[in-house]
């Protein structure tokens, strides 16, 4: 199969975005990260925006795009809903810490030096309530992306791997970034933060493995396939059996580049936690684990187009 760039850039941007968004949600939790609240917010914002042009260049007629909508089954209309749901969190985080940020200025005015630092500069936190649908928000709408792909009539693709390793890429480039983030704002990433930016990774890469492995062992349940020809070219077979392996050839460079890709967050995350330079180690985390969800998605469509089922 060709390969879908404006799907693999979808679904990659979205679980940055998601990944991100749910780092945004955890830091919260834990009462960190303040001062890279908005920024990051706005950042998860843009890359989701991102995501979501990109879809559009797959699509040859994509006025009839609403046409899909009428079928709450589609995997269409349910990234849509979850879309709309992280879009509406998003609007409710940034009124919350704008109106959040004029109240901690006024509190540094009033208190003068015991204010603002109570007040963290003025910068606010997101409540709790409100960070916990971050979380949950951004994870669905994570597995609502990759549970599309799911397809009985392509084995390869048929497992709940899939949808793991997407949100895996979420979890490994989303607390990187935010880590990177708060380094930029000159805060030092919190324990939370350095932790969840060393599992994800370590869950990233264990996915990612799994998936690959899968997808290979898919291709060898179903060697053999039977040959059908195409009436306008009679002797020449549809299905090339020699070239069924989803990793032969130029895919084995796919597969090499996912895996060390994935690792390199995990490297990163190990060097930053013990230098404590997120603002570094972080940034080639997160393009490691970004680079890494690329080359899986093309390992992806490679594995698609050699391994499917007739009904």
């Amino acid at each position: 199969m060709e390969l879908q760039w404006p799907l693999i850039l979808f679904t990659t941007f979205v679980a940055w975005s998601a990944g991100l968004f749910g780092a945004q949600g955890a830091a919260a939790l834990a009462g960190e990260g303040r001062r890279a609240q908005m920024p990051a917010l706005i950042g998860s914002a843009a890359l989701l925006a991102v995501g979501g042009i990109a879809v559009f260049f797959h699509l040859e007629h994509w006025e009839r795009i609403f046409n899909g909508f009428g079928n709450p089954t589609s995997g269409i209309t349910q990234e849509l809903a979850c879309i709309v749901v992280v879009g509406v969190l998003m609007v409710v985080a940034f009124v919350m810490l704008r109106r959040g940020a004029g109240d901690g200025a006024a509190a540094g005015a009033a208190n003068g030096e015991a204010g603002r630092a109570a007040g963290d500069d003025g910068a606010p936190a997101l409540p709790k309530w409100l960070a916990a649908l971050m979380i949950a928000a951004a994870a669905l709408l994570v597995l609502v992306t990759g549970h599309s792909y799911m397809m009985a009539a392509r084995p390869a693709w048929d497992s709940p791997l899939g949808p793991l390793t997407l949100l895996g890429a979420a979890c490994a480039a989303g607390p990187l970034t935010f880590a990177v983030i708060e380094a930029a704002r000159g805060e030092a990433a919190g324990r939370a933060i350095a932790l969840f930016s060393l599992i994800g990774p370590i869950a990233n890469l264990a996915a990612s493995v799994a998936y690959l492995a899968f997808m290979e062992m898919a291709s060898a349940s179903y060697t053999d396939v039977g040959f059908y020809y195409d009436p306008t070219h009679p002797t020449a077979g549809m299905v090339d059996v020699a070239a069924l392996s989803p990793f032969a050839g130029e895919s084995v460079a796919m597969v090499a580049v996912a895996v060390v890709a994935a690792a390199v967050p995990v490297a990163a995350a190990l060097v930053g936690r013990k230098t404590g330079n997120w603002k570094a180690w972080g940034a080639a985390g997160a393009l490691g684990a970004v680079v890494g969800a690329v080359a899986l998605r093309m390992a992806f469509y490679s594995a698609g187009a050699s391994v499917y089922l007739f009904y």
